[in-house]
């Protein structure tokens, strides 16, 4: 008598996750997408912030494992993940995007614009924050007055205000085109370098590397 095949066991989502490692899926990730070489990421390291340098050095540099970090900082191995793929983005974007200093934009927008349409243009190229930027021109200028100090909202309409010109000014100022791509660039990624805070990501005294890849 022939023997009936068992049923399949249906196996929910939490028993068929537990089955594979979150390891083993981030090192899949990192594989599949083609488009990541960490070598190409060297030259920008210096522009994220401190915690996930020290990340990406132990992870890619000295190749230890999620868990091993999170023991170390004494957090979870799921904030480990999200921090590094939160690294791996930024890294991506600042491989991507024209490569013009602060110093290359003033040059460049000089006689195009007002030197405090620049600085905004500067500063975002810097931060991609809104609020950082309003923040540091406040300081710079010494806003205090509720009517001249600037906001998120003024930073973000007078961007916007530059991107149109210089999107008006490239057909026929050619040498514009990067400091155009650079502002939508920006726009269109907004706080990409902006780092929201943690207490459990403070950098303390288990914080020992710096980035010598």
């Amino acid at each position: 008598m022939a023997r009936t095949a068992p049923a399949p066991k249906y196996v929910d989502n939490f028993e068929f996750e537990a089955r594979f490692s979150t390891e083993s899926r981030i090192h899949y990730e990192d594989i599949r997408s083609s488009s990541i070489s960490f070598n190409d990421f060297k030259p920008f390291l210096d522009r994220l912030p401190p915690r996930e340098q020290d990340l990406l050095e132990l992870y890619y540099h000295h190749c230890k494992n999620q868990k091993d970090i999170a023991k170390m900082f004494g957090i979870t191995q799921g904030a480990v993940s999200s921090r590094l793929a939160r690294a791996r983005e930024r890294l991506q974007f600042l491989r991507d995007i024209p490569k013009l200093s602060e110093e290359d934009l003033k040059v460049r927008l000089k006689g195009y614009f007002e030197p405090f349409e620049i600085q905004i243009m500067q500063l975002m190229s810097r931060t991609t924050c809104q609020s950082r930027t309003a923040k540091l021109i406040n300081e710079a200028y010494g806003y205090s007055d509720v009517r001249n100090r600037m906001t998120q909202v003024k930073i973000r309409h007078r961007f916007e205000k530059c991107i149109a010109k210089l999107k008006a000014l490239v057909p026929s100022h050619p040498e514009l085109k990067e400091c155009s791509e650079l502002m939508t660039k920006i726009s269109d990624n907004l706080y990409m370098l902006h780092e929201v805070k943690l207490p459990h990501f403070n950098r303390g005294d288990c914080a020992v590397f710096s980035m010598t890849v």
